[in-house]
């Protein structure tokens, strides 16, 4: 028995680390790769990419709870240059992380299991369609395998008790504030005349939309409940109000009014019902205003294209994808499908002309239904359905740090369900990054709190926490001070 213990012993690593040969090692590295730059055998993205690349997934491995924390801070504009095959590689070395800090946990309670059944069935189920179809197809593949590592590492980063939830928010409203600044220089110049296409107008407005419900619910929510106020919430609130406001986004304005509706309720006012009033006017008559006022081409919102301009032409087009999904039952033309149709085949005409030659679905539950079927569908239903569980449970809760916790988060997944519904959730990836990781603290929370063994809303006494992975709840900060 000695003998075994001694062969299958550790090797022990001496105390002190040879700090002289890794700082020879590191300037080594860095002076290979300079050269291979000033010689021109890399580009400048790609140097940057192999001095950066080691640091980064360093700091992934040893912070994985940090990696989040930077993902969603960085604007769109230096995260959009970085191949998503990268950002995976990023998000399983923190997932590996995250095994070093407590353990991985890879059970339903995670909430992945949705997506991950999206994903096999995208690999299994794929359509007969030209190549360029098949490149959009793999880059979404890509891409949701990114969420839902993001939304794993996210998870485990609350149940391990890693990251606080005030944290979040404020890094995400730092990626906000910079965007904001930033978006200005990579938009269309405008002019007076053309206030229908301002710098802020179309998706930057769902990430105003994400920052006013953000600062908007912890203003609130800290005035009710007494707790540490951000100066700079109000402030940021009327900001990105405004931004909200000149975004010309229906989605937006609903998410917003969403919010407000809310928090009307949380805290006890009669806005609710006014809220819900407006949300309901915008989404009927600011279609046919917008075509009245700002479009070069006035029409007769009388004529049988009322619904279509209601909808922004989006019925036509649902109708078109509604009719192909139903003649490919129950299990979709395939992953890549919709992808290789134009406009020609679905309006026939040339229009919606963009920069891409097909048209996207503008409502994923739709997208799926079309290319996976009714269990593509289901899928992503269920999804929503175990998250919007858990959101009701958590802010119903007696305790005041759970449901802060997940009221302060609740924007963010406002603003992902309605861009799912109207928009391209999935394809906006400046969006849905950030609302995984949204969705993945939640469900990290809800695992650690332990409400997930209590039946209706009876609450299990605090010593009966005091073992097992519920007793971190104790210790979680949730932005208690």
């Amino acid at each position: 028995m000695m003998l075994m213990r001694e062969r299958l012993a550790i090797p022990r690593v001496p105390h002190r680390m040879p700090t002289g040969l890794i700082e020879v090692v590191a300037a080594t590295y860095g002076v290979g790769v300079v050269a291979l730059f000033t010689s021109g055998r890399v580009d400048l993205f790609l140097a940057g990419l192999l001095l950066g690349g080691p640091v980064v997934l360093a700091l992934a491995l040893l912070r994985p709870e940090w990696t989040i924390l930077i993902m969603v801070a960085l604007p769109p504009s230096l995260i959009f240059p970085i191949p998503t095959l990268l950002l995976i590689v990023i998000m399983l070395t923190s997932l590996f992380g995250c095994v070093l800090q407590g353990g991985l946990r890879l059970g339903p309670g995670t909430g992945v299991y949705p997506l991950i059944g999206i994903i096999a069935l995208a690999i299994t189920m794929k359509a007969d369609v030209p190549a360029a179809a098949t490149a959009v197809a793999g880059e979404m593949l890509k891409s949701i395998i990114y969420y839902t590592l993001i939304m794993l590492v996210a998870f485990h980063a609350a149940r391990n008790s890693r990251i606080e939830i005030d944290s979040f928010l404020n890094a995400l409203l730092l990626g906000i504030v910079v965007s904001a600044i930033l978006q200005p220089f990579f938009a269309a110049d405008t002019n007076f005349y053309a206030i229908n296409s301002t710098p802020f107008r179309g998706k930057f407005a769902y990430l105003a939309a994400m920052g006013f419900g953000v600062t908007y619910v912890r203003y609130s929510l800290s005035r009710a409940a007494k707790r540490r106020r951000y100066a700079l919430d109000p402030i940021l609130a009327m900001a990105f109000f405004g931004l909200t406001a000149i975004g010309f986004g229906r989605a937006a304005w609903i998410a917003t009014l969403w919010v407000f509706a809310l928090v009307s309720k949380w805290i006890g006012s009669k806005s609710f019902w006014f809220a819900s009033a407006i949300l309901l006017a915008i989404v009927l008559t600011v279609p046919v205003v917008s075509e009245r006022i700002v479009s070069e081409n006035p029409g007769d919102v009388t004529s049988s294209v009322t619904l279509s301009q209601l909808t922004s032409g989006r019925s036509d087009l649902w109708t078109d994808l509604w009719n192909r999904g139903v003649d490919a039952l129950p299990m979709g033309q395939g992953w890549g499908y919709l992808w290789s149709l134009t406009p020609m085949d679905i309006f026939g005409v040339q229009t919606f002309v963009t920069s891409v030659p097909f048209v996207y679905p503008h409502n994923d539950f739709l997208f799926l239904f079309v290319e996976l079927g009714i269990i593509g569908f289901g899928l992503l239903a269920a999804f929503w359905l175990n998250l919007f569980q858990k959101v009701r449970r958590l802010s119903r809760s007696q305790r005041e740090p759970l449901r802060y916790s997940v009221r302060v988060l609740v924007p963010v997944l406002i603003v992902m369900f309605v861009v799912q519904m109207f928009d391209n959730g999935f394809a906006i990836s400046f969006v849905a990054d950030k609302f995984f990781a949204a969705a993945g603290l939640v469900l990290g929370v809800y695992h650690a709190s332990g409400e997930s063994g209590r039946v209706g809303s009876q609450m299990v006494h605090p010593t009966l926490q005091s073992q097992g992975p519920s007793h971190q709840l104790t210790r979680l900060n949730v932005g208690e001070r």
